[in-house]
């Protein structure tokens, strides 16, 4: 396998081969993904924010016994934003559904327009985290919540992506990047994953969920 092909295509997926990377993507990323959007708890008329959507296979999955949520979602890959219009065609004829090319960074949104916001494993790829999650902090309305989930870096158990462009951090690196913004975290989880097969080799990954709160400053 071509790991530097592949990790090029992970944060960025272009072209048709980006396509077939985002098929794999979705495999591996099934079971932190619905992880989170539990742990989300996601309520009606919830006005809902997913940063880093892939091709969209699980939005559904959010909208899945709510009512009336309001999902948006953003992915720096045109080619993924292209496939998840495709995936979900029928979702945007409820009126409820938007999803569009956009940066953490830059979020084209108006302050505090969501209740809760969530990205899985796109961390290892922000250029800025702290611009990153200052950004999400001012979409984010008051007493809302954050669920930043990734697999963190334990010995071992990397999957040889590191050295094209990942960062991965530990759990005390991401705390600490916690402790320079607004955010408080209210709870971190620990899950095993099922195995999963990747590169001929079975693996029990562990995935991690930090929930924060948008903290409030009383003058």
């Amino acid at each position: 396998m071509n790991f530097e092909k592949v990790s090029k295509q992970l944060a960025n997926p272009s072209g048709q081969f980006g396509i077939d990377i985002a098929l794999g993507m979705n495999t591996m990323n099934e079971f932190i993904s619905k992880t989170t959007y539990e742990l989300l708890k996601i309520n009606d008329n919830n006005a809902v924010l997913e940063i880093g959507i892939g091709n969209g296979k699980f939005i559904k999955d959010i909208l899945d016994n709510t009512s009336r949520v309001s999902y948006t979602g953003i992915d720096i890959s045109e080619t993924m934003i292209t496939e998840a219009k495709r995936i979900n065609s029928s979702l945007f004829e409820t009126g409820y559904v938007d999803i569009f090319v956009a940066d953490i960074e830059k979020i084209p949104v108006w302050d505090e327009t969501f209740d809760k916001i969530c990205t899985v494993n796109t961390i290892y790829f922000w250029k800025n985290p702290i611009k990153a999650l200052e950004e999400v902090y001012r979409v984010l309305k008051k007493k809302g919540i954050l669920i930043v989930s990734f697999r963190p870096f334990i010995s071992g158990q990397t999957l040889d992506f590191t050295q094209y462009g990942f960062k991965e951090y530990r759990n005390e690196d991401f705390e600490s990047l916690i402790e320079q913004t607004n955010f408080k975290i209210i709870e971190r989880i620990e899950k095993i994953e099922p195995e999963i097969e990747f590169n001929e080799k079975t693996h029990n990954l562990i995935s991690q969920y930090f929930i924060m709160q948008k903290a409030i400053h009383l003058l």
